[in-house]
């Protein structure tokens, strides 16, 4: 029997009010793109975070909003990176600011287990209306009972559920990024061989009226077979191509663009100046915030370039300058008096094997230049290679 009594000592449990917790409502927050050159100056730690979208990068100004989340993450670069309050990554001029994108797990509600857990009062038989859930609330003695203790927290249920029910939907905006790598922004790019830059080839089908040494002459600049049958094997000056034979030849040079994007599954590239075009590049399916590589070859000449790359509304630019190098020699032979030698005879070897022919000036001088004149090799006619050597280079 249950002695009903309005003396609190008796009344064992809490209000039921006080079993209702406010549960937090997650911030809506978008996550900033991290260039791939400022990234690999992260610490490695910090690398890890963003690249395993753990943590992403959010601006200063929700920074400000999420200072004290304790979830926030604050870094400063004072010579090296490091983890700081919110007060020094705030006044200082290189900073980061991240924040978890997993959702965060709530505690739920749960009843008391044990000998003394109430059954289950979710039934219909055991619902009660308005006016009886007033009652309760109402009626302490009530509450003390066995029945009253399980109604009560059928009520707590119901109406952290409704409170649940009204909690907003946190949607994590993923945006698109771009960045161009190479060529770098008012960068000078030369038309030699290297990782950026390559030579174009195209095929040129030998004509009756036509010789080798015209094309080579039309291609390179220089009247040298050599230089097309170094592209085409099976041919040389010994077993020369015939009329209607199709030739390699190189036809001008191919500069490289290449960067990265997120978030977008095609980037647009489009280049002007002196060549001008246009190109769709279609890229693998990546998870958000995930980065994709890409790169292009397109025809270049000297001259300067701008180039727009879009992804999905993003975009970035870059403007480059391309120029033909010209190396030049200066020839000036003397005796061993110092007397100039007039019109001495020279050669000039290229790396390409093109070989150059010349004459000194009467004061034993000449002046070369040209786009191959890396490693050229310089020697005299009238000279055996042990007779002279070289002097002074300036």
């Amino acid at each position: 029997m249950h002695m009903l009594t309005k003396d609190a000592v008796n009344f064992k449990h809490a209000h039921i009010f006080d079993e209702i917790k406010d549960e937090a409502t997650e911030p809506v927050v978008t996550f900033a793109y991290v260039r791939r050159a400022e990234f690999f100056l992260l610490p490695k730690k910090l690398q890890r975070l963003i690249q395993d979208n753990q943590y992403g990068v959010i601006d200063k100004r929700q920074a400000a909003r999420l200072r004290d989340d304790p979830r926030s993450q604050f870094w400063a670069n004072e010579k090296t990176w490091r983890k700081v309050s919110y007060n020094t990554y705030k006044n200082t001029a290189q900073g980061l600011a991240v924040y978890p994108k997993g959702p965060v797990s709530t505690t739920k509600f749960s009843s008391s287990g044990g000998a003394n857990a109430a059954p289950d009062y979710s039934a219909s038989e055991h619902f009660l209306s308005d006016s009886n859930q007033a009652n309760f609330l109402a009626n302490p003695a009530l509450l003390n009972s066995q029945y009253g203790e399980g109604q009560a927290k059928y009520i707590a249920q119901s109406m952290q559920k409704n409170s649940r029910a009204l909690k907003p939907t946190v949607v994590e905006v993923h945006l698109p990024a771009v960045c161009i790598y190479k060529p770098i922004l008012q960068s000078t790019v030369l038309l030699k061989a290297s990782h950026q830059v390559r030579q174009h080839f195209s095929n040129h089908l030998l004509q009756a009226s036509e010789t080798v040494e015209q094309l080579a002459e039309q291609y390179t600049g220089y009247k040298n077979a050599n230089l097309i049958y170094d592209y085409n094997l099976g041919f040389s000056n010994r077993k020369p191509a015939k009329p209607g034979t199709s030739l390699r030849v190189p036809d001008g040079w191919k500069l490289n663009i290449e960067g990265s994007s997120s978030n977008s599954r095609s980037v647009v590239i489009k280049w002007q100046g002196p060549t001008s075009g246009q190109v769709t590049l279609q890229l693998d399916k990546k998870r958000p915030d995930e980065v994709s590589f890409w790169q292009h070859f397109f025809a270049v000449k000297p001259g300067l370039y701008n180039v727009i790359v879009t992804a999905s509304g993003a975009v970035d630019t870059t403007t480059f300058t391309v120029e033909q190098p010209a190396l030049g020699y200066e020839i000036e032979l003397r005796d061993e008096a110092g007397e100039p030698q007039a019109n001495m005879g020279y050669k000039i070897r290229l790396r390409n094997g093109h070989v150059i022919t010349g004459q000194l000036d009467q004061n034993g001088y000449a002046n070369v230049s040209g786009p191959d004149f890396e490693n050229a090799k310089v020697s005299f006619f009238e000279l055996a290679d042990h007779d002279w050597s070289v002097g002074n280079i300036t």
